[in-house]
């Protein structure tokens, strides 16, 4: 076995070990056995330099901290030596095709149902635990005179509080971006956001029935508007749990659908407040508490630096075109070292339309096609995309007298560390309106590794949807690899349709094909202006994974030590409550400041003060040949029974490909099919076409 080979095993072997220990602490914490055990272990704990604190901080959080280090490793080693173009991830397998396929929830595969199904037995199963545990003892609260019915109700209130908990550990770890440990299981950043949304309404419903049945009991005892403003000095803060059920509660009501959409600037301003919530919960509940939900707000607050960081500096437009349907193709330029894989995405800040807002966007282009320059496909669709729509436009007018510049800050590129496709002879592409753009790339990656026929699929199949004939003009960055010529892309098949307009073919193929609809605004830039900048690598992140956890273990002890300096630590029932949370907080603090000081000087170091001077104007899109015939279809939708049941008979025997990026019924038809399908398939032993879902979430 090659070295690497069996590092990659290790590192497979000790991640697995981490995790597994991970989850069985989680269950067994509610038990009586464990309670005891772990008075024990902190009562030793306490007599050594480490401390009880020191012990929660390796029990609880080392091994999700652990998990992501050895797997920005693992990823390094997978990416250097080629391994993930032909290993076949979980999102390709049994467990990945879909189970569930009906709104709301959408389309849940077999792995997610079977995850959730798990989650919420370990959920009933902390609750008993815990509830089953307090009714046996019956503690009463001091400050309250409670009959036996109260005092279970108060008890089952307070559990409940530890349910959603259970939900903030891992609340945060869905919507990590560079430091994503999803991408491990080849999870995508815009798949695992609805992994966020699902725990966030788990823990919203947790945390409200955890405070209104408490505060019905205080209701109850005439006691309400005393306890809800205390401020104990041991023990758990009302006040600070009453504010931080506010500001979830406000976080939640601006990120329902209709809010999100119509008030973007609201939800966005709004999500901010999770530091809030975040410092408020540290003082309710404690530091013994945080610790078992810290893992996850340290791996955040890395990210949150990591981006903050890369994207502090700005560049600028080096075109514009403006498309007929109302959509602006936007170049950007591009460091030659910034790498990124098909389906890959950017968050762009435009200052001059709004200082605060990130929108995210697919990139069209393949870094292996064009390595200086990237482009992004926007769409006008809501107050920002209309704002910077008209401001593009309005530099088309030969009275204007202003400078053609435009101001970008860029926070990415974000993507998967592989290209599924390329494992795939056979793909179907079925895209509906601004769905189109993923798969830009996916085309434009193709057609670069033309000449390396083990990498690229022989039979492409794309089904595109659009509401009216001027929407496929979207299709215009790729129309050079639409023409009948074999360097490009001869074995792609095309199939159009337009739903809600009549029209002719050859109108179809003028907005497809032809320049005469499309504007371009030549940007002025400056000579050396900034490119995209580069990101760190994998190894990177595991450096600052692990120094992180490594500088906040030591801050802890060190300052623990220094404030009390004594040779043992006073009792909790001595020790002020805020004194703890504060010390947590400061080392919090040194870990974040220190990791982000390493980070600026390392790409201070690494910089290559590399500018590019070749901002020549757009190329003029001359294209010669002829026009391949393309399918169009007026007022009609596709029939995918019909077409991906002719696909399966061509393609006997070969897994074809599905990737779908549209609108939530769009998916849903697409996954309801390939389940039909796939049972239907497997029963019938003589054709063993399998069709593999992948299902790409441009709305975020």
């Amino acid at each position: 076995m090659a070295p690497n080979s069996a590092l990659r095993v290790v590192l497979n072997l000790s991640m697995i070990i981490l995790f597994a220990a991970w989850i069985c602490i989680w269950i067994l914490k509610p038990t009586n056995v464990w309670k005891r055990s772990w008075h024990v272990a902190e009562d030793r704990a306490n007599a050594t330099f480490l401390g009880d604190y020191g012990l929660n901080v390796i029990v609880f959080c080392f091994p999700v901290l652990g998990v992501a280090t050895l797997g920005y490793i693992y990823l390094h080693l997978c990416q250097k030596n080629g391994y993930l173009r032909k290993k076949r991830p979980l999102t390709s397998t049994t467990i990945a095709n879909p189970v569930v396929v009906s709104s709301p929830v959408g389309v849940v595969s077999f792995g997610e149902l079977i995850a959730t199904s798990l989650y919420i037995v370990f959920l009933v199963w902390t609750y008993y635990s815990n509830v089953a545990s307090d009714f046996k003892k019956m503690t009463p609260y001091a400050s309250l005179k409670l009959n036996r019915w109260q005092l279970k109700m108060m008890h089952m209130g307070v559990r409940i509080g530890s349910l959603s908990e259970a939900c903030l550990a891992i609340l945060l770890l869905p919507i990590l971006r560079g430091l994503s440990i999803f991408r491990i299981i080849g999870v995508q950043f815009e798949a695992s956001v609805r992994y966020h949304v699902w725990i966030a309404n788990g823990m919203i419903l947790l945390s409200t029935l955890h405070g209104l049945s408490i505060m019905f009991i205080w209701a109850v005892n005439k006691r309400f508007s005393k306890e809800i403003i205390k401020w104990q000095r041991v023990g758990r803060v009302n006040i600070a749990g009453a504010f931080a059920l506010a500001t979830a509660a406000i976080i939640w009501i601006t990120s329902l659908p209709w809010i999100r959409r119509k008030q973007f600037q609201a939800f966005f301003l709004a999500h901010h407040l999770y530091i809030v919530f975040i410092l408020f919960f540290l003082l309710h509940a404690g530091d013994q508490h945080f610790y078992l939900v810290f893992s996850g707000v340290l791996l955040f607050a890395l990210d949150k630096i990591l981006r903050i960081i890369q994207s502090r500096s700005e560049t600028c437009l080096i075109s514009a075109r403006i498309l007929p349907c109302k959509a602006v193709e936007l170049t950007l330029p591009k460091h030659p070292s910034t790498k990124y894989t098909p389906t890959s995405m950017i968050f762009i800040k435009i200052p001059s339309i709004s200082k605060l807002q990130w929108h995210p966007f697919s990139i069209t282009t393949s870094c292996s096609r064009n390595a200086e320059r990237l482009c992004v496909l926007v769409k006008s669709h809501g107050q920002w995309t209309e704002t910077l729509y008209n401001k593009i436009h309005a530099m088309t007018d030969t009275k204007f007298d202003q400078a053609k510049h435009v101001a970008v800050a860029i926070d990415g590129p974000y993507g998967p560390v592989n290209s599924p496709y390329q494992r795939y002879s056979s793909l179907v592409l079925i895209a509906g309106g601004s769905g189109i753009t993923p798969f830009l790339s996916i085309l434009h990656d193709i057609a670069s590794r033309n000449s390396n026929t083990k990498r690229r699929p022989t039979k492409i199949l794309l089904i595109y949807c659009v509401k009216r004939i001027q929407d496929l003009s979207m299709l215009s960055p790729i129309s050079s690899l639409l023409r009948k010529q074999p360097s490009e892309l001869e074995y792609l098949e095309l199939k159009l349709y337009v739903t809600q307009e009549h029209g002719s073919a050859s109108a179809a193929c003028d907005f497809l094909h032809g320049n005469s609809h499309v504007e371009t605004v030549v940007m002025d830039c400056e000579p050396h202006q900034e490119v995209v900048p580069m990101q760190e690598g994998l190894l990177w992140n595991a450096m600052i994974t692990a120094l992180s956890f490594v500088i906040f273990l030591a801050s802890l002890v060190c300052l623990n030590h220094i404030v009390f300096h004594r040779n043992k630590k006073p009792s909790h029932q001595k020790t002020p409550s805020w004194i703890n949370d504060l010390l947590v907080f400061s080392s919090f603090v040194i870990a974040t400041s220190c990791c982000a000081v390493a980070t600026v000087l390392y790409r201070w170091r690494k910089s290559s003060n590399y500018c590019s001077d070749k901002y020549a104007e757009q190329q003029s899109m001359k294209e010669e040949g002829s026009l391949q015939q393309h399918e169009v279809n007026f007022r009609k939708r596709p029939n995918l029974s019909d077409i991906l049941s002719e696909l399966s008979t061509e393609t006997e025997g070969q897994r074809v490909g599905v990737f779908v990026c549209g609108p939530g019924s769009m998916q849903e038809s697409v996954a309801s099919f390939c389940r039909k399908c796939n049972l239907k398939l497997k029963n019938d032993k003589s054709r063993k076409c399998f069709f593999d879902l992948h299902s790409i979430n441009f709305s975020l």
